[in-house]
């Protein structure tokens, strides 16, 4: 009895001791400003164990003592602190330098400083400066070094051209991999991800990171972060906008209805007889042009209107200790600018949610839902575009038959009817179209994720992810019946015609992560992963047209007199990946990376099915030293690494022999539709960087310079093939050479001014690029649009016909030959490389400031680019020397040679069939500098707005795209694609920026808003 009272006694003296060893902490984070952080990571150091901040900043913990907490947030500076004796410790976080900041990886995060590879982030209060209807792509324009965004056009909910350090292929692909909440995402999808529900973008760019997803990372790597809960009551955020937008205003000016008149005489008095048949050049001046006088259309007017812009969200975040949840629900509206047309509405909703099951296990799910529907206009070098209506219809013609006097004339029913007359294109208004020749697109895409991670033997940890996306894509296209298409394209004896085709891109990825991390004798930190992934993709489509409706109000299939065409597709491919990465850290001052990667893909045939990819990379971190004593440096450290990446974007089943199904004689037949190379194998890329990394003067100055070089090899396009060998395409996919490209970053950020009342903020980045063709297919040159691809010679090089200028006797253009003699007569054998005029820039970035004092913030930013140049198509149109006049023209037209001596003028209209030739004649320069947003808002007094039970409220005015500077180029030199439906991106052949045509403007927009949260 005796010993069990004695050991009773021993048992209830360690519970009591135990129950004074530990302790419950709580406290309250919050920034410099005294504002609270919410989903501040409280984490007792060397375990796993701890909790987030709730949306209040607050926290509960319990520790033992001895203790020390790490408070750590994206964009602040980490701290650790002993907790020692005391129960309440209230943190206060500095934004984060540079070198401290917690980065995503993807598969894992790491803070700056034990970071080995260049990796840029854009956290979410620069995402949030921007409309909320702009995709995230172009939100990251100019904000990241070594990333090159240009709108493809400007389209409401278009994506963007998006390359990382260059050209990595010529056909290949050079998109980037998004990954989404750890689930790759398709980058056309990116514009259905609401912007405001990102709580971080990293920009991954060198060996270091590509080969941690390997094959598909050989162009860079986008990973999004989006916002997760935290414990603490129902926070609810609340943020609505409204707006107008317009096409950005062209530097130079169309002809009026008297001006084209007027030219259209002066064409006809020199002898242009195509003038003649125009009515300045075919009635008197001033007594027959009176009708014409009158009606001096402004098409822009006609065609284009304010854009209403709306965007509402709601989000609400909170939880437990034990499960968190972040939802949200977003509409964002663009009307777009033209007439008759509804634009781009987007419905969100996204649902984050965390849930710790025990001590060791902790799981989630995230799931994302958009919808999104357009009916935008055909995006085509045509008639059907009215972007090229607006520019080429005569002004003195009208939308409506009008009479001598301008008056509308009506029908019988009293409608007015559309002008198919004199002055409009090919007698295709554009106006009856967009009512009559209807099109809707609608996708719906849904992006979620499953995670389940386990903690076990102290030191180790099991991850596995189960993620998928889905893109469902509808299109509807009905001709009415009796429209003016339909009587120049449809069947007359079936009036009225309806085309409905969709896709479904099915996508699923399991990953799977095996990690032990271990801190040795204090001074030696180790992380190895172990990594299994999956990837599977089925993409299908289908298309059905009829013709023959009774009536233009049904337009459903089954209404149809009979059906005139059908087909459905499908493809497929595999990802199967195995990898193994090694981090090792010394005394916090040596850092050195290891990974290896294995990446299967179906695309490619058996024997080089399989690559491998690796990299090796390294940092010190200077600062760390003992014998680094330098007052002004807060920190310095330098990193370089090397490795290898691949490239699989081509079609599926590039390596095999394909047929074509068709049908002869009412038999079912097969001919060849594509040749097999049995030894296409993986683009292959090596890739070098070298970075600095410093914060000096009291950390209010970071600074970031990169060197980096990458080869590709092994280059995936289409080499053609002899017509003799009957295939349908002759051309067959192969490797077929390699480029390099090679070029400086830097990013600057600095606080100028920081105290009690002001915050001034100002940075930028640049980064030069230059990119040579090494070596091509038996050195044989291939040539594009407008431009080549030479070996030893920059990429996409110009390869055009040389413009001398115009005979000053009698007005004849006037040309080089190759040998560079000048010749008035026009030769295609004659067009050269022009050395040092690439459709690629040579430099590009952007820089901001932002100010806050009090409540009042102030945020600016700009891109830039240069050194590159565009053809301008739009302007061989405007100034056509007299060949299209059946089109408007630029008002300086009017400067063409007339007198023998004239210079500095434009050729005699009598040689307009040849000045008018493709030349350098039209290639400028595309250099340009945009204001691309200005924020400025009003943050209500807390004092004031908790009387009515709010925490913030927020109000602002925004605008984008208000200033661009455009030295040289006669339009906008945003150009991303030419015309959508010409030559798109991915189309063999497609160079990005190489030349404009009519597709949608880049917009000019205004918006005010307010944010609330209660």
């Amino acid at each position: 009895m005796k010993r069990i009272l004695l050991l009773s006694f021993a048992f209830l003296t360690v519970i009591a001791f135990s129950a004074m060893a530990q302790r419950t902490v709580s406290g309250k984070v919050t920034d410099d400003t005294g504002e609270a952080l919410p989903g501040v990571n409280v984490v007792i150091k060397g375990t796993t164990t701890g909790v987030t901040t709730d949306l209040d900043g607050n926290y509960r913990l319990s520790v033992d003592d001895g203790a020390t907490l790490v408070f750590s947030y994206v964009g602040f500076e980490t701290q650790e602190i002993q907790v020692g004796s005391r129960t309440t410790i209230d943190v206060t976080l500095g934004g984060a330098t540079e070198l401290t900041e917690v980065v995503v990886l993807g598969y894992s995060d790491a803070s700056r400083d034990k970071l080995t590879s260049a990796v840029s982030v854009v956290d979410n209060t620069e995402i949030e400066s921007f409309n909320a209807s702009t995709s995230i792509d172009q939100i990251l324009q100019g904000k990241a070094s070594g990333v090159s965004i240009v709108g493809a056009n400007g389209r409401p909910g278009q994506t963007a051209l998006v390359n990382i350090r260059g050209i990595t292929s010529i056909q290949g692909g050079t998109n980037p991999l998004y990954i989404v909440d750890g689930v790759p995402v398709d980058p056309s999808n990116v514009n259905n991800i609401n912007p405001s529900d990102i709580e971080s973008v990293s920009v991954l760019k060198d060996a270091a990171t590509a080969a941690l997803y390997g094959s598909r990372a050989g162009n860079g790597v986008i990973v999004i972060t989006t916002k997760k809960g935290s414990a603490g009551d129902a926070k609810i955020t609340v943020k609505t906008s409204y707006g107008s937008a317009s096409r950005i205003e062209d530097n130079f000016d169309m002809m009026n209805a008297q001006q084209m008149l007027q030219y259209e005489k002066q064409l006809a008095d020199v002898g242009v007889s195509s003038a003649a048949a125009q009515p300045g050049g075919r009635l008197a001046k001033g007594r027959d042009w009176g009708p014409f006088l009158n009606r001096n259309t402004d098409w822009f007017d006609e065609l284009l209107k304010a854009g209403r812009l709306e965007s509402q969200s709601v989000s609400m975040r909170g939880g437990t200790e034990a499960a968190t949840y972040f939802f949200s629900l977003a509409r964002d509206y663009n009307e777009g600018i033209i007439k008759d047309l509804d634009g781009f509405e987007r419905f969100s909703s996204r649902l984050n949610t965390t849930f710790k099951l025990s001590d060791n296990v902790t799981a989630g799910v995230n799931v994302a839902v958009a919808r999104s529907e357009s009916d935008l206009p055909r995006d085509r070098n045509n008639v059907q575009n009215p972007f090229r209506a607006m520019y080429d219809y005569k002004p003195w013609a009208t939308k409506y038959v009008t009479d001598a006097a301008g008056n509308v004339i009506l029908d019988a029913n009293g409608e007015p009817q559309y002008n198919f007359g004199e002055g409009i294109s090919l007698g295709f208004n554009i106006s009856e179209a967009l009512v009559n020749n209807t099109e809707t697109t609608t996708n719906l895409v849904s992006i979620a994720s499953a995670f389940t991670e386990v903690s076990f033997l102290q030191d180790f940890k099991f991850r596995t992810t189960l993620g998928m996306s889905n893109d469902r894509f509808q299109r509807q296209s009905f001709l009415k019946p009796g429209s003016r298409l339909d009587q120049f394209v449809g069947d007359a004896n079936n009036p009225g015609s309806k085309t409905d085709n969709g896709s479904n891109d099915y996508r699923i990825v399991s990953t799977n992560i095996l990690s032990w991390t271990k801190t040795l004798a204090d001074v030696h930190d180790v992380s190895v992963r172990a990594l299994y992934e999956y990837n599977k993709r089925v993409f299908t489509d289908y298309t059905v047209t009829s013709a023959g409706f009774v009536t233009d109000r049904l337009s459903v299939q089954d209404v149809a007199a009979i059906p005139t065409a059908s087909g459905s597709f499908e493809t497929s491919n595999i990802l199967a990946s195995y990898g193994a990465f090694i981090n090792y850290a010394f005394d916090d001052r040596y850092i050195v990376d290891l990974s290896l990667r294995r990446d299967g893909s179906s695309r490619f045939g058996r024997e080089s099915r399989w690559g491998t990819f690796y990299a090796v990379s390294g940092a010190w971190n200077v600062h760390n030293e003992s014998f680094f004593n330098v007052d002004f440096f807060n920190s310095l450290r330098v990193r370089a690494s090397y490795g290898a990446s691949g490239n699989q974007q081509i079609p599926d089943f590039g390596s095999l022999s394909t047929v074509l199904f068709q049908s002869r004689n009412g038999q079912s037949t097969v001919i060849p539709n594509g040749e097999a190379d049995p030894g296409l194998q993986w683009e292959a890329q090596k890739i070098i960087d070298v970075g600095i990394e410093s914060t000096f003067w009291d950390n209010r100055v970071t600074f970031v310079a990169d060197y980096f070089q990458r080869t590709s090899s092994e280059l995936l396009g289409e080499r053609p093939l002899s017509q003799s060998i009957g295939d349908e395409n002759n051309v067959i996919l192969t490797n077929l050479g390699e480029i390099e490209s090679k070029g400086w970053e830097f990013e600057l950020s600095a606080d100028v001014l920081s105290n009690n009342d002001w915050l001034v903020r100002v940075g930028g980045n640049i980064f030069f690029i230059d990119t040579k063709v090494n070596k091509l297919s038996e050195g044989n040159d291939i040539f594009r649009n407008f431009t080549i691809l030479r070996e030893g010679e920059e990429i996409n090089s110009f390869y055009l016909n040389r413009y001398a200028g115009v005979n000053p006797a009698n007005g004849e253009a006037l040309w080089y030959t190759a040998d560079g003699e000048i010749t008035s007569t026009f030769n295609g054998e004659d067009a050269v490389l022009l050395e040092g005029k690439s459709a690629q820039p040579d430099y590009q970035g952007g820089f901001f400031v932002s100010a806050r004092w009090k409540g009042i913030d102030l945020r600016a930013d700009a891109v830039f680019r240069g050194g590159n140049y565009i053809y301008n198509t739009m302007e061989s149109n405007m100034l056509s020397d007299g060949v299209s006049i059946n089109t408007n023209q630029r008002t300086d037209a009017f400067n063409f040679w007339r007198n023998p001596g004239d210079t500095d003028v434009l050729p005699n209209p009598l040689f307009g069939s040849t000045a008018a030739q493709t030349s350098d004649r039209f290639l400028q320069r595309g250099d340009y500098i945009r204001l691309r947003n200005v924020t400025i808002g009003y943050t209500l007094p807390k004092a004031l707005i908790e009387r009515v039970g709010l925490d913030f409220v927020r109000v602002f005015l925004q605008g984008q795209n208000l200033l661009t500077y455009r030295p040289y180029f006669k339009g906008d030199p945003e150009v991303g694609i030419g015309s959508g439906e010409t030559i798109a991106p991915g189309a063999d052949g497609f160079v990005a920026g190489e030349f404009n045509l009519y597709s949608y403007p880049n917009l000019k927009t205004y918006s005010a808003g307010i944010e609330i949260r209660f």
